[in-house]
């Protein structure tokens, strides 16, 4: 009987002082200054987000005595028109060498390693346009380049070059 009385009472007060901790003010807890402070609201900065974009895939081969450059248009044949890698694509990279080595991409702080069997695949959302290298990480030399343009260069080079009129005259 007793020991049920002392769970009752033990129970009250551990709810009073939840009740108590959740009334106080927190910065009483802190130690904090019993004077009024003021706050002033802060711009917030928006970043554009990022430009709506295709997800490409490309395969190279690297270790050849030329550089191979990954720019062009990368989507497969079936479709008509396709653009060269511009800002905001995801490009899904995979690279194969002649012998094995291991391959940097020091814009992106992507490192992997490639075979004549086995690929190094890298994940990459360029963000600004410009030329990413690819490297290899022991000689420190160029592996392949991705040339990225902006979606306005990318619109101007996959535009049709108008017909010339000829000027030659029949006769």
């Amino acid at each position: 009987m007793a020991a049920r009385r002392l769970l009752i009472v033990m129970l009250i007060l551990l709810g009073l002082s939840t009740l108590a901790a959740a009334l106080i003010p927190q910065h009483t807890l802190r130690g904090g200054t019993t004077g009024s402070t003021t706050t002033r609201p802060t711009q917030s900065t928006t970043t554009a987000a990022p430009p709506a974009g295709r997800s490409l895939s490309a395969k190279i081969v690297v270790g050849a005595t030329k550089v191979p450059v990954v720019a062009g248009p990368v989507c497969k044949k079936s479709k008509p028109r396709c653009e060269p890698i511009h800002v905001g694509d995801q490009l899904s990279l995979e690279a194969l060498s002649k012998k094995q080595a291991e391959l940097e991409i020091p814009a992106f702080g992507l490192i992997g390693v490639a075979d004549r069997n086995s690929p190094a695949f890298f994940q990459l959302l360029p963000q600004e346009p410009g030329t990413i290298g690819v490297l290899f990480t022991s000689p420190r030399r160029v592996a392949a380049r991705i040339d990225v343009l902006s979606e306005k260069a990318a619109a101007k080079a996959i535009q049709k070059p108008k017909k010339a009129r000829s000027r030659a005259r029949g006769g």
